[in-house]
């Protein structure tokens, strides 16, 4: 009995490997073409290089705060970046629609304690203006709390308002950067990654 079940540990293992390593070879296949799409990003934007950098530092703070992902920074990151005149807030999901100062910080809140480790590339960001609004789109990655082996590609798009000096978001929308043909077969390998993980 000790002898099959060391075997079948031995089974269980290797099959939790094959998995994790079809995924990575999946999720490298659909972040290729991603990496390379947006590396002339920083010249399509029309904004004043002032302006730019203004929006690339409000940027970067947005960066930093996804990288410590602290919830009790939620309040200054929140004052910080995003205006108090109805910001929205749209998740890569349907349905995740967040409307509203309090409902943009539940958001952030709920990203930082259970969703991943965001990166974004701020030196290929776009940045277009005119007059006290701004529209940027950059690109990034997420690794999932769920799987260190889960790295998709990731946009950030949003607009800005100049209030009092500073740029504030007013929109934010993240989304999956992902060849939608290649989605149908990442979600079934990922139920199965996940029934393997949930049953041994």
């Amino acid at each position: 009995t000790g002898r099959a079940g060391g075997i079948v540990a031995i089974v269980k293992r290797a099959a939790i490997l094959a998995f994790n390593m079809v995924l990575v070879l999946l999720v490298w296949a659909l972040y290729q073409p991603h990496q390379g799409a947006w590396q002339k990003a920083a010249a399509w934007g029309n904004a004043t290089p002032e302006v730019r950098a203004a929006v690339l530092g409000q940027l970067g703070a947005f960066q930093e705060g996804y990288t410590n992902r602290d919830p009790k920074q939620v309040d200054a990151f929140m004052s910080r970046l995003f205006s108090r005149e109805r910001p929205l807030v749209l998740g890569t999901m349907p349905g995740e629609i967040y409307a509203g100062y309090d409902r943009a910080s539940e958001v952030i809140r709920t990203d930082w304690e259970s969703w991943g480790d965001c990166r974004f590339r701020l030196d290929q960001t776009q940045v277009s203006s005119a007059g006290n609004v701004v529209w940027f789109a950059t690109a990034g990655s997420v690794k999932f709390d769920l799987s260190r082996f889960l790295v998709l590609p990731l946009r950030l798009t949003g607009v800005m308002v100049n209030e009092d000096g500073a740029w504030k978001l007013r929109q934010a929308q993240f989304q999956f950067d992902l060849d939608l043909s290649s989605l149908l077969v990442l979600n079934m390998v990922l139920l199965v990654w996940f029934g393997v993980n949930v049953v041994w």
